[in-house]
């Protein structure tokens, strides 16, 4: 069974032909930058942002919307609760009582998920992930971090596909999902069935991998070359991030 990696095709852009490097430290700067955001307008500005470099990218608009949805699904309680939980002026609905400043409070809130989940799906979609933790070693991450990251998003896929065997069989052999003590002792022993699998194939792995002269090290045949655009384009995306940042302080 291969363990290779699964990415979709990256679309040639500006973007994808930015230096992982510069592109992976510029995009964690603008995060940390758009999660200190406060107010609606600078948050609603660097949501505007990521969309403008996710059109850039090229990267398509299916992919992106699919993902989206999961930032906004996270975010939406706060749309919902801050509301009716902050004081200030506001309007009465029946019995409840909407508050102006906790509307703008959520909407902030909303916005800066999204925009954060555009800045990493711009990550994902311009370049292959292993290539982009390959950058992130380079600057500096721990690489037993690293490995762990691409075990973990290998495996996350085989595990996947064993779960999806697993209910095939099962749905062969008649079982059907119900709430009742049958259906969940089944459900709970096919779980179990696929972790022990899991650990087991880990075992395999692991062996295979000190057979093959595994050191602990993470090693790579990616190489990075930075050409003047790499600078410039990090130097741009740093100062719109500050430029928010200051926005929404003064």
């Amino acid at each position: 069974m291969t363990l290779a990696y699964r990415h979709r095709p990256v679309p040639d852009s500006p973007l994808a032909r930015w230096d992982a490097r510069w592109k992976l430290a510029a995009v964690f700067l603008a995060v940390c930058g758009v999660a200190a955001l406060d107010h609606l307008a600078p948050a609603a500005a660097a949501l505007a942002l990521g969309l403008l470099l996710l059109a850039v990218a090229r990267v398509p608009r299916s992919w992106v919307c699919g993902r989206l949805i999961l930032f906004a699904v996270a975010a939406l309680p706060f749309l919902l609760v801050l509301p009716f939980t902050l004081d200030g002026d506001g309007w009465d609905v029946g019995p409840f009582r909407i508050s102006e400043r906790g509307v703008a409070a959520g909407v902030a809130v909303f916005c800066r998920g999204l925009a954060v989940g555009c800045f990493a799906l711009l990550l994902l979609g311009t370049a292959p992930l292993h290539h982009t933790l390959a950058a992130a070693h380079k600057l500096k991450l721990p690489g037993l971090l690293v490995q762990l990251t691409l075990l973990a998003y290998r495996y996350t896929f085989l595990l996947a596909d064993e779960m999806k065997r697993q209910r095939i069989a099962m749905r062969t052999r008649g079982f059907r999902v119900r709430a009742s003590r049958h259906g969940y002792r089944a459900l709970g022993h096919a779980t179990g069935a696929v972790l022990v699998r899991g650990a087991d194939r880990a075992d395999n792995v692991a062996a295979a991998m000190r057979c093959r002269g595994f050191d602990g090290h993470f090693h790579t045949l990616a190489t990075f070359r930075t050409v003047p655009a790499d600078i410039i384009s990090f130097a741009l995306l740093a100062a719109a991030t500050v430029a928010l940042v200051l926005w929404d302080r003064w």
